[in-house]
This record gives C-alpha cells, sequence and structure tokens, in this order.
C-alpha cells in the first residue's frame, strides 16, 4: 500500500488546479481574439494552413490592387485616345471645307493654321504620362518622351514595340498600354491596300479616286497612263477622231491591259485594283497606284498642311490640290480606323478587367471562409467550455481549501 503524505496530497491538488486556470487562461484568451490558435505548437498543422492561405489571400489582394491599377491606367489611354478622335475628326471636317472651289489661297491658309494646332495638340497627347510621370506610348522605355520632332522637320520615335503587362491572377497578365508605334505609327495610308498618286506633270483635269480593293490585290506597283495610240478605238460618228485611252503597265514594264477607252468616272479595275478618274486626262498623263505603305498621323495631318499651305493659281494646280486633297482624306479616315481599333482592344480589356475582379473577390471570399473556419473560433462552443472550466476551477479551489487542513496529526 503507497503513501500520500500531506504534502503530496497539497502539491497534486496546486498541479491540478494551476493546469485548469492555463487551460481557462488560454479558452480566455480565445474568446478575447476570436482565434483558435495563437502558437504553431498548438496545432502544427492547422497553423501551417494558416500560413499558406494568409499568403493566398495576400497574393488575391495584390491582384485586385493591380486590377485597380490597370483600369486607371487604361482608362487615362482611354480618354487620350477620346481626344485624339475629336481631333482628327475636326481635321477632316476642315480637309472637306478646303477641298471646296470655293475656297482661296487665303483662307486655306487659315485652315493650315488651325490644322498646325491640331498637329501640335495631338503630338501632346501622344507624349500623356500617368500619375507615376511615366509616359503611356513609350513601350517598356517608359521613361523617355516618344515622340518628337527631328531637325528635318519629320517625328521621330523613341520608345519600343512592347506591351507593358500587369499581373491581374496567379495564371494572368494583361497589356495596360499600346506602344506609340501601333497607335500612331503603324497606319497604312491610301485605302488600306494600296494608294493612288497623280503624275506631278499632269496637264489634264484628271483627279483618281483612293478606290479599294477588289479581290486579290497583286502587291504590285502599277502606271495608268493615258494616250490616243489605238486608232481601231476611233469613233464612227466622228470619222478620224481617235478618243483618249489608257493602259495599266506595272513595276516591270508589263502590260496589264492596254487601249482601254476612257469615260471619266468608270470603275479601272484590274488586278484587286478597283478605282476610277474623274475629269479629262490628256495624253501623256499618268497615275500611279501602289501598295499602302505605313505613315504616322503627324505625317498625314503635314502633308495636308502642305497642300493647304500650297499655291494654285491655274487649272492644273487647282487639280493636284483636289488630288492631295482626297489622299489626306482617305489617310485621315485610316487614321480614324486605326484608333478606333486600338479603343476597341481598350474596351476588351477593361470588361476582361472587370470579369477578372469578379472572379477575384470570388475566389478571396471563398479563401477567407476556410480561413475562417481554421483559425476562427466558434464562440458559442468557447463560452460554454469557458464556463465548465470556471466551474471546474472554483469547485477544485474549494475542495483544496476544505482539505489543506486536514492532517493525520489532528487524531492522535
Amino acid at each position: 500500500m503507497s503513501r500520500v503524505s500531506t504534502t503530496q496530497m497539497q502539491r497534486g491538488a496546486i498541479n491540478s488546479m494551476l493546469k485548469q486556470h492555463e487551460a481557462l487562461s488560454r479558452t480566455q484568451q480565445q474568446v478575447a481574439t476570436g482565434k483558435k490558435i495563437f502558437k504553431p505548437s498548438e496545432d502544427p498543422v492547422a497553423a501551417s494552413r494558416v500560413v499558406n492561405l494568409n499568403d493566398t489571400l495576400s497574393s488575391i489582394n495584390q491582384h485586385q490592387s493591380n486590377v485597380d491599377s490597370a483600369r486607371a491606367r487604361i482608362n487615362l489611354s482611354e480618354g487620350v485616345l477620346q481626344g485624339v478622335v475629336e481631333s482628327l475628326h475636326r481635321v477632316r471636317e476642315l480637309a472637306v471645307q478646303a477641298n471646296n472651289d470655293s475656297q482661296n489661297d487665303s483662307t486655306r491658309s487659315f485652315i493650315a493654321a488651325e490644322v498646325e494646332q491640331i498637329q501640335n495638340a495631338l503630338l501632346d497627347l501622344s507624349n500623356t504620362t500617368d500619375s507615376n510621370n511615366e509616359y503611356l506610348y513609350a513601350g517598356a522605355l517608359s521613361g523617355f518622351k516618344p515622340f518628337s520632332r527631328n531637325e528635318a522637320g519629320g517625328f521621330e520615335y523613341n520608345g519600343d514595340e512592347s506591351h507593358r503587362e500587369i499581373q491581374i491572377s496567379r495564371s494572368r497578365r494583361i497589356a495596360v498600354d499600346d506602344p506609340g508605334s501601333e497607335v500612331f505609327l503603324e497606319i497604312k495610308n491610301g485605302n488600306g491596300v494600296f494608294s493612288t498618286l497623280d503624275g506631278a506633270e499632269n496637264k489634264g483635269t484628271g483627279v483618281i479616286d483612293p478606290g479599294r480593293a477588289s479581290g486579290d490585290y497583286f502587291d504590285e506597283t502599277y502606271a495608268i497612263i493615258f494616250d490616243q495610240k489605238f486608232p481601231e478605238y476611233a469613233d464612227a460618228e466622228n470619222a478620224g477622231k481617235i478618243p483618249l485611252t489608257y493602259s495599266v503597265v506595272d513595276s516591270k514594264g508589263t502590260v496589264i491591259t492596254a487601249g482601254v477607252p476612257f469615260q471619266s468616272d468608270k470603275a479601272i479595275v484590274f488586278n484587286g485594283v478597283n478605282t476610277s478618274i474623274k475629269g479629262e486626262p490628256v495624253d501623256g498623263d499618268h497615275f500611279i497606284v501602289r501598295p499602302s505603305q505605313n505613315q504616322n498621323i503627324f505625317t498625314t495631318l503635314e502633308n495636308l498642311i502642305l497642300s493647304l499651305k500650297s499655291k494654285t493659281p491655274g487649272v492644273n494646280d487647282k487639280i493636284s490640290f483636289h488630288n492631295a486633297m482626297n489622299r489626306s482624306l482617305v489617310d485621315l479616315t485610316q487614321s480614324l480606323d486605326n484608333i478606333l481599333v486600338v479603343r476597341g482592344n481598350i474596351g476588351a480589356r477593361l470588361n476582361a478587367l472587370d470579369a477578372q475582379e469578379t472572379i477575384n473577390d470570388a475566389y478571396r471570399l471563398q479563401i477567407r471562409e476556410i480561413l475562417s473556419n481554421v483559425e476562427d473560433l466558434d464562440f458559442a462552443e468557447a463560452v460554454s467550455r469557458l464556463n465548465l472550466e470556471l466551474t471546474g476551477l472554483e469547485a477544485s479551489q474549494k475542495a483544496f481549501t476544505r482539505v489543506q487542513d486536514i492532517s493525520l496529526f489532528n487524531f492522535l
């Protein structure tokens, strides 16, 4: 039979009360903080899961912050491009107004002055910076001013071709800007497939239409040459009168078609080209059809300004002017179309940001629920346990008080 001394009994009772007090203190701390775990040693598996879930939550929060930043930058670009579109529409209105024969050199010079102001404004818009003083249209070289005039009076692009991207989810990145080369530079002139030009030495009154591609366009430069070398087309009603005809040759001298009687404004169709010429060309006049080339917005406006400032004292000067204005008008249309394409892409990105933001919010809510289940306290269970532990501690303390003065020597 083992013997229990009074000291051992008291020590055991005290140790028991201390354990109960420790459990009660931990439960009190849980109720006060609303958390189950305070040290990894209490539940290593749950503690590790909490760390991973908090890391995931932090990443989602960063992605949402990135979505906000991307939206702000894209909205800024959208606002800039809206200004560009409005400016180009105004230039087009001025060009149509100037292309009227009721205008004279003086009034056209006033129009040219306004176009110059718009050109300067567009140059400023192309060099827009964001809240971080970074250029919107410089690609990855956002610290460098993207567009500037050179000493020759032309325009230079100092950025690169990159799209700056930002992470908006664990597996998704989105472009937050467009390089200036795509917005302002890489724009096909003419109708986007080919462009038409009048011969510098033309003597007639022919004005060529910008035309359109009809079928498969053969990527080649062609000349439409007018002559009167085909007597077989002589007008039977006017014996001996040879009508004006035209031939089409390519850059290698190959004749595509020859001796076609000319009619003003009648379609001229060959190798995917569909154009027409108004007025009356004369023998020896020619017009060029060549593949469209990249032409920046600023050069398009510069060409228009030069045309508006040109003097038109004679009939041939006016015809040359109208041909140049037609080219400028179609080039302006191409510039507008290109900006609209870029704005369409911007709209698609904004929709993508909205969709990703919704996904991120749902994912964040799910992670928070899982995290709550792992680390958050069940208050009903904890309060019940607290009351039970408090009752147990009080009972233990009372029992200890009752027995601490009991000793065997009291009965001897």
